[in-house]
């Protein structure tokens, strides 16, 4: 398991402190008091009474006020996230969501107060972060926008069992729309959205926000989670490394290989060819150990195909190869 420098674990601590809303309402957000730490963080204290706790503050209607906490971490590309996504809860994510999303580079789930702490001990050296403010409205805003697009990339809009449905982002930029909003009983919903930005020209005059959605808004790839002042959203690039045990058997299949090879132009060789071979040269000796078989099998970078996560999800910063992971939680209040 990769372990944070005491940098990249003091601004984790930071990121937890703020990205879930423990401490979050109307208020200014408290400063992190000295000496705590990352596993210092718990979850909010339950009230021994809940009618006092109904008492001191008043549910939360479809009238209240919300906002969002959109924070991004820059990490090392080609560094295995699977071990930060074992604390995120994958299962709250509707089936056929999930599947969509994973079959276009895409990983989402939501991380609970409980698990913040060990999503946060296993992350990689962070490469940057920031951080953003989402104010609640029935619009969608953008929170994730790509460069110019130099080459097309495949978006799969498949919905099995329907057919194949599959087509090719060119021109424009991607984004990652946004949408928080609360229902009759008052819980807040987090509507994200993968979008193809192309502006058009258009005679009929049109306000800023139809401008906005310009392009293709891909709906079928809508995902809509509920938020809670003690979880978080997390997205980012779905890129499953292969297990040690699978790149043992790997190796140990192209070392039998090897050896077939060898046994079978063994059996062909004839005095002619002894003869011709130098048997002085270090090289040439059977005895020599293989290149093959001396290398520590390890997990290798997979290849990451041209979709919607490695164009999302994936970048540069500061000459160095990143993967982003955004991290979204409620601020209730919003003011």
């Amino acid at each position: 398991m990769i372990r944070l420098s005491n940098s990249s674990r003091a601004v984790v601590s930071a990121l937890i402190s703020l990205v879930l809303s423990l401490c979050l309402c109307a208020c200014e957000i408290p400063p992190t008091q000295p000496g705590t730490g990352l596993l210092d963080i718990q979850p909010a204290a339950q009230q021994d009474n809940p009618n006092e706790a109904e008492a001191q503050t008043d549910p939360p209607t479809a009238d209240t006020p919300v906002g969002a906490l959109i924070h991004r971490i820059d990490l090392p590309l080609d560094v295995s996230m699977d071990t930060c996504w074992e604390a995120v809860d994958e299962s709250m994510v509707p089936l056929r969501t999930h599947g969509m999303w994973q079959a276009n580079g895409l990983r989402i789930g939501i991380l609970s107060a409980e698990d913040a702490p060990a999503f946060a001990d296993s992350l990689p050296t962070i490469q940057g972060e920031s951080r953003a403010k989402l104010i609640g409205s029935p619009y969608p805003s953008s929170v994730r926008s790509t460069p110019r697009l130099i080459r097309p990339v495949t978006v799969d809009l498949t919905d099995p069992p329907k057919s194949l449905n599959i087509v090719q982002a060119r021109g424009g930029r991607l984004q990652l729309l946004a949408k928080i909003t609360r229902d009759e009983s008052g819980q807040a919903y987090l509507e994200l959205t993968p979008h193809h930005y192309k502006p058009k020209a258009d005679l009929i005059p049109r306000n800023p926000i139809e401008k906005q959605l310009d392009g293709q808004v891909f709906t079928a790839l809508t995902a809509r989670l509920p938020l809670t002042p003690n979880t978080a959203v997390i997205v980012g690039l779905h890129r499953p490394w292969p297990e040690v045990e699978e790149a043992e058997e790997a190796a140990s299949d192209s070392a039998e290989a090897v050896e077939d090879e060898v046994t079978d132009a063994e059996a062909t060789t004839t005095p002619e060819s002894m003869d011709a071979t130098n048997v002085d040269d270090p090289a040439a000796s059977s005895d020599q150990p293989s290149e093959l078989t001396d290398q520590p099998a390890s997990p290798q970078p997979p290849a990451i195909p041209n979709h919607l996560g490695k164009a999302q999800n994936a970048g540069k910063r500061a000459g160095h190869k990143t993967q982003v992971v955004l991290v979204i939680s409620i601020i209730e209040d919003w003011q």
